[in-house]
């Protein structure tokens, strides 16, 4: 076991660096990397809505924080967007890179790892049909972010007009009979 855990530590290792403001990539791309922030904050967003698009914050990511991991795992587009909120810098893993270092899980931890990607892409979109569902009079929504928040505690309160959710929370509304 120690062994599997020291093969996978070496890989190629490229960095990039974001500017505030700067979209790390979109919502529906292809999945080419992931990433882990080093220094800097990024949002996670989704884009829902008609014509009216709104967006839905799921999360607020800073250092030793992973995203872009889903579609590097199932090989579907991007389930959201990710924009830096702060100068960001980020070590990559290449989609090269991820593939070699699957070949060392078992299989089966594999197809778990997927079917549990694949149950949290079931829940963003059943997050997004309800927002879309209610349009503007969203009861969740003031016509403003939603953010998703896990770490709430560590931040300042919520914005005029804004309400913050854990996740957790969310999933209780959309399995609520």
């Amino acid at each position: 076991m120690k062994e599997r855990g020291r093969a996978m530590r070496y890989y190629p290792v490229q960095k990039l660096k974001f500017r505030k403001g700067d979209m790390i990539f979109s919502e529906d791309t292809e999945g080419d990397g992931m990433y882990i922030i080093e220094s800097g904050r990024v949002r996670v967003f989704k884009t829902a809505g008609g014509e009216d698009k709104k967006e839905i914050e799921l999360c607020t990511l800073g250092p030793k924080a992973m995203f872009g991991e889903m579609a590097m795992i199932d090989d579907n587009p991007r389930s959201a967007s990710v924009q830096a909120v702060a100068n960001t810098v980020c070590t990559v893993i290449t989609r090269k890179t991820f593939e070699e270092q699957l070949e060392h899980i078992p299989v089966w931890m594999v197809n778990m790892i997927r079917i549990l990607v694949m149950r949290l892409r079931e829940t963003n979109d059943k997050l997004r049909t309800i927002i879309e569902q209610y349009g503007p009079e969203a009861p969740l929504d003031t016509g403003r972010v939603i953010t998703i928040d896990e770490d709430a505690s560590s931040q300042k309160g919520p914005a005029a007009g804004e309400k913050r959710f854990k996740s957790d929370e969310i999933v209780k509304e959309l399995y609520k009979n």
